[in-house]
């Protein structure tokens, strides 16, 4: 029996594309083979998945579908009558697209009407957290259960991740993620003005992530605030890295500060935690759970009183401490909590 996975687009680096990179390694793990297949793939990233036309699916094959929005790779999976499994991963709200990248946008709506049809054709329904696991028994998903996404910190063992080697001698904000509106990069670069307006030019912030280039609107749009607002030499945005320069930002920055005004989950919030930088975020989606009352949340964007609350989690190492402690006890938790077995039990004829 394979256990194939199949998702709209593959990207090294992507959560999604991540978690299923994991799941077929612990899967082969337990014996079961099984390929990653996606309508979209960079041509660097095809060793690790296929396009979906290579498919050949077999009668006793189980088909796992990963969900973030519309694409033929559904309409492919439902061709078969196989045991169909779903992973949601959520669909962001249209409405954060609408005014950027109109087919996106529509991508997107239509992703909210594919749960209509997955509900009455899977054979059983995950969701990688609780706030989305919530949104599918809203829609009438029956017997669906929590399956935490499976983070595979090894491959950075060898970064060194000691809090106490991280250079204090000035901020250095980070955020990774798509460049994307509902990232809400555009009220970080506000966050970076009113820092420098009331802490002077003494700090640097840099964005990093990948820009669907139709959507390189939303892009300029930064680039044209950071150059208005006079932040050319602190705030950068970085659009790609590999993985030997992500661990490299990651450890030579020393604050995570996100503005995402959705999530599903928010896989950089616990990367940001294992290189042991206090996480200041604000409280949407499924943030606070990805959190679970470790690091800070703020509900709202009041940037004139955030300031000093940074700055006091910057510069008062008991507080920053204290942070990164309840961070890293979450995380331990996290990691403890995942398991590949439910999705076996289902899998299982």
């Amino acid at each position: 029996m394979n256990i194939h996975q199949f998702s709209a687009g593959f990207q090294l680096g992507d959560a999604i594309s991540q978690e299923m990179l994991e799941i077929k390694r612990l899967l082969s793990k337990e014996g079961y083979p099984g390929k990653i297949f996606a309508e979209n793939i960079f041509s660097y990233d095809r060793k690790y998945a296929e396009k979906l036309t290579k498919a050949n699916i077999k009668p006793n094959d189980v088909l796992v579908y990963h969900h973030s929005i519309h694409s033929e790779v559904l309409n492919f999976v439902l061709k078969f009558p196989n045991r169909k499994i779903l992973i949601y991963h959520n669909v962001t709200p249209e409405d954060f697209f609408s005014g950027y990248d109109l087919k996106f946008s529509y991508l997107l709506r239509k992703g909210r009407e594919d749960l209509e049809i997955i509900k009455d054709h899977f054979h059983h329904s995950f969701a990688v957290s609780n706030f989305n696991l919530a949104e599918l028994k809203e829609i009438g998903f029956k017997h669906v259960r929590l399956l935490p996404l499976h983070l595979n910190f090894q491959k950075w063992k060898d970064v060194p991740r000691d809090p106490k080697s991280k250079s204090l001698t000035q901020p250095s904000f980070l955020f990774v993620g798509r460049i994307a509106p509902n990232k809400r990069q555009d009220d970080l670069i506000r966050f970076a003005r009113t820092w420098k307006s009331k802490m002077g030019n003494q700090f640097s912030m840099r964005m990093l992530g990948f820009c669907n280039p139709n959507q390189q609107s939303y892009m300029d749009e930064l680039n044209f605030m950071i150059h208005h607002l006079d932040l050319t030499e602190e705030v950068k945005i970085i659009s790609y890295v590999d993985e030997r320069m992500l661990k490299k930002i990651y450890s030579e920055s020393n604050i995570f500060l996100s503005m995402s005004e959705h999530e599903g989950f928010c896989v950089p919030l616990m990367e940001a935690i294992y290189f042991h930088l206090p996480v200041i975020a604000f409280a949407a989606g499924a943030v606070p759970e990805t959190l679970d009352h470790s690091g800070i949340l703020f509900e709202s964007k009041d940037f004139e009183s955030l300031v000093p609350l940074v700055d006091s989690i910057f510069k008062d190492s008991d507080l920053r401490n204290s942070i990164i402690h309840s961070q890293n006890l979450r995380l331990n938790e996290y990691l403890e909590s995942t398991s590949i077995l439910p999705l076996l039990e289902v899998a299982k004829p």
